[in-house]
């Protein structure tokens, strides 16, 4: 099979669209003052790239040329932001998904769900930087920011992404804020640690269908509150699972929800490994960039985790993605489509579906590289491809909470028709 290379867009989302099977991260140093650490994290990605990572079709030991391609950015970096850009640039040329190296800050957020700063989350305008989403309780929530809020300027000067609006913690930040009714003021802000932790919310759109929201698979996916939450969607015939712009996670995390829909014995896809593509080689003479044909000749498919704890939702189901869906979320949607027939709505989804691994990359450093590749239980090779919606729907380049939200509303009244037909169709019978 011929390896697709991603587009920028989608090796911008690498470090945040995953499939992990393991992830930790150490106490941080850092190179911003110890250049020579650089060399010590350079060794510690090379013996990882060559030594463990696989994905089919792709040659590891071409890391050395790429290294040596991204040199000047390297040596000249004196941040771990601007080292980690260098080496991230290098990476990037195997063109897959799950080729990442993070710095030590974003490793401590990772581990622990909490950051400093004013807590928003922000998409770049022509106008400056939107406020799409405040932190509740924290800095900019307190001061009566909302999204749709523009920045345009950081500490008097014009807005160049997020740069000058995190810092140390009790400092502050001087923002000039234009408000969406076109006011204009000036805000000072504490920058406080708070959590990025964004739990699980049901919503529900009309009398008959209810919306789950999952905004991640990593480890603050909490399978408790989720299945609190299916509980309660159960008293609905449909339900609409929003995974757009969750960028991926665990793989027990998918299981888990996967669970909640099908039955534990239910497979849903292969993970093409290093040693079933060696096996599959050596018992049929066949290609090891024949992904499809190996995931047709292994009897090891994945499958839900198995459900205890609540009955199997038996209401109708469509599934929200859009191209900020990754990994996990593609896999679940496509799943969830291939055996329930679910219908998938909004945009294609990121085609970033490589399972990984973080691991130190000393320093304080991480590594996420790539273990096994995936196939849907139709054959369908997601990394590079993606999941196509069965209904497109062009959403706004900014989704915000009070703006009216045309996906989900197209979703419930695809699932209000196949409810209704379903009705009819039992009415008929008797």
């Amino acid at each position: 099979m011929r390896f697709s290379t991603l587009s920028p867009k989608l090796r911008a989302l690498s470090a945040g669209v995953s499939l992990l099977l393991v992830a930790s991260a150490p106490m941080a140093q850092t190179v911003d003052n110890k250049p020579e650490l650089k060399q010590e994290v350079l060794d510690k990605v090379t013996n990882l790239l060559t030594r463990s990572a696989f994905v089919p079709g792709i040659d590891f030991n071409r890391w050395p040329s790429f290294l040596e391609a991204e040199k000047p950015k390297i040596e000249s970096a004196n941040t771990d932001e601007d080292f980690q850009n260098a080496v991230n640039a290098a990476l990037h040329k195997f063109g897959a998904s799950h080729i990442v190296l993070t710095t030590p800050r974003q490793g401590e957020i990772r581990k622990t769900g909490k950051t400093v700063g004013i807590g928003i989350t922000s998409q770049t305008t022509e106008d400056g930087l939107m406020i799409v989403r405040t932190v509740p309780g924290a800095s900019a929530d307190r001061a009566g920011l909302k999204p749709g809020d523009i920045i345009t300027l950081v500490d008097g000067k014009p807005v160049e992404g997020v740069k000058g609006i995190p810092g140390p913690a009790g400092t502050y930040v001087k923002l000039k804020v234009k408000h969406r009714d076109g006011k204009v003021e000036d805000y000072s802000l504490v920058r406080r640690a708070f959590s990025t932790v964004r739990p699980e919310e049901l919503t529900f759109i009309g009398e008959d269908t209810a919306k789950l929201s999952i905004y991640t698979f990593d480890f603050t996916y909490d399978a408790e509150r989720v299945e609190n939450l299916m509980q309660k969607a159960s008293k609905k015939r449909n339900l609409i699972l929003d995974l757009r712009d969750n960028g991926g996670g665990a793989v027990v995390n998918l299981q888990h929800l996967l669970g909640l829909f099908l039955p534990e014995n239910t497979p849903v896809g292969t993970f093409i490994t290093r040693r079933m593509a060696d096996r599959y080689v050596d018992a049929t003479k066949g290609k090891i960039t024949d992904i499809v044909e190996i995931a047709k000749w292994s009897d090891s498919k994945v499958k839900p985790m198995r459900n205890r704890n609540i009955e199997l939702y038996k209401g109708n189901v469509a599934v929200l993605v859009n191209g900020l869906s990754g990994s996990a979320s593609e896999i679940a949607a496509a799943a969830l489509r291939d055996t329930i027939g679910a219908t998938v709505v909004g945009r294609k989804s990121a085609g970033a579906v490589l399972v990984s691994v973080i691991v130190p990359a000393s320093n304080g450093f991480m590594l996420q590289y790539p273990l096994s590749d995936y196939v849907t239980i139709k054959g369908l090779r997601l990394e590079g491809n993606g999941v196509t919606p069965d209904v497109e729907v062009n959403e706004p380049r900014y989704r915000l909470p009070d703006t009216p939200d045309e996906a989900a509303t197209k979703a419930a009244e695809i699932l209000t028709r196949i409810a209704s037909k379903k009705g009819a169709a039992v009415g008929s019978s008797n």
